[in-house]
């Protein structure tokens, strides 16, 4: 089989993992929301999610194909790492729309469960843009430590998330909440429940709600407690996202780097969870102050609301 057709088979494969989800409910719902004043719901919301999921996928998997493969034509190893990345991009879409169900029955036990799934879909993105075979190697980022299991030996391998460890440890000494062990355990990630606002750390402003990259903190007193749920496990989803595909670009530099035996020892127990691609995409993309009447033209913010709270999202333009 030829390159060209590989390549439209797993696209299509993409297609029909998507495709299923749709069938099963859409991200979204027909039911009227609310719109704040100047503001509408664009249309075609569920096409533009599940594109920028796929595309998402495509783009890492088959540039990172080009950086980190060594046979075969660039633009064949572009080919193949972007069709395999189109189909993890829908296993991790199919995770994100999971995530709505804990707003749509009032549970936080579908947190792992969507963790699970998007980090399934996640590992096919990064096999794929390590030029490796699609299940060689699954990983999920659990909190502050990031499991890597290899299938075919059985070796599990856990590592230290550093930065994630220090929003937990900043998150776990303000004394304003407390940590729901048991909930975090079912939802997927650290969360933490408060009454009323509660001031990000370091960032300093103050929600309802909030991820401080793999940790939540929730208002148990909110009106849409579980819809809030969802929309913040988003958002831990977005981190993983960019925290994995700037590790994919920096895959060059880190081969250099392991020269050195000391570097070779940290990195069998550290994985450097950089958010710094996250924040270069969240700023470009932000419509408004994060607390303004716009800020759904901010588009992790309004992935994170159509996944979780199901709804068309209004935007300003």
């Amino acid at each position: 089989m030829s390159w060209s057709r590989r390549v439209a088979r797993r696209l299509a494969q993409a297609c029909v993992v998507v495709c299923s989800v749709l069938a099963a409910g859409c991200a979204t719902t027909t039911n009227p929301s609310a719109f704040r004043q100047g503001a509408e719901a664009p249309p075609g919301q569920d096409a533009k999610l599940t594109a920028y999921n796929v595309a998402f996928g495509a783009v890492v998997g088959g540039l990172g194909a080009v950086l980190n493969g060594k046979d075969g034509l660039p633009l064949r190893r572009f080919a193949r790492g972007a069709g395999w990345g189109a189909v993890g991009g829908s296993v991790a879409y199919t995770g994100k729309w999971l995530t709505g169900e804990i707003g749509a029955t009032e549970t936080l036990a579908y947190g792992l469960p969507a963790r699970l799934v998007h980090d399934a879909g996640l590992s096919v993105i990064e096999n794929a843009a390590h030029n490796r075979p699609p299940f060689a190697r699954l990983a999920s980022h659990l909190g502050f430590v990031r499991v890597d299991v290899y299938p075919t030996s059985g070796t599990v391998q856990a590592r230290l998330l550093p930065l994630s460890t220090l929003a937990f440890g900043l998150m776990l000494l303000n004394t304003d909440h407390e940590w729901a062990v048991a909930r975090s355990l079912v939802y997927g990630t650290p969360v933490f429940l408060g009454t009323g606002r509660k001031r990000i750390p370091i960032v300093g402003n103050s929600f309802r709600g909030y991820a401080f990259l793999s940790t939540v903190y929730l208002d148990r007193r909110s009106d849409h407690f579980y819809p809030l749920a969802g929309h913040e496990l988003i958002h831990v989803m977005q981190h993983h996202e960019f925290v994995r595909a700037e590790a994919i670009f920096r895959a060059p530099l880190d081969r250099r780097l392991r020269r050195s035996e000391a570097y070779r020892t940290l990195s069998r127990w550290v994985y450097l969870d950089s958010p710094a691609l996250q924040w270069l995409a969240y700023f470009p993309l932000e419509g408004g102050a994060i607390s303004a009447p716009c800020k759904f033209d901010n588009w992790l913010e309004r992935e994170a609301e159509a996944f979780g709270y199901r709804r068309p999202v209004e935007t300003c333009r």
